[in-house]
């Protein structure tokens, strides 16, 4: 039987970029959002940025797979 590998990479670093309010697509197939600093700084609300921005890279990545898996049972 076949295994898969599921690895998730998280990154929060500095920006200068303004903050956004939904996660964006990237053009490597990540999301990001960007926060201000009072965010980061607490704990819930930098939690909610992480959830609200790893919920669609999900979502892409399983259906991705899905999809690879439904055309290779064909």
């Amino acid at each position: 039987m076949e295994t898969f590998n599921v690895r998730v990479t998280i990154e929060i670093a500095p920006s200068t970029d303004a903050a956004t309010t939904t996660p964006q697509p990237q053009a490597e197939g990540s999301f990001q959002i960007t926060i201000p600093e009072q965010d980061a700084l607490n704990i819930d609300r930098c939690e909610q940025a992480l959830l609200r921005t790893t919920y669609p890279a999900l979502r892409t990545a399983l259906s991705t797979h899905l999809s690879a898996m439904s055309k290779k049972s064909l």
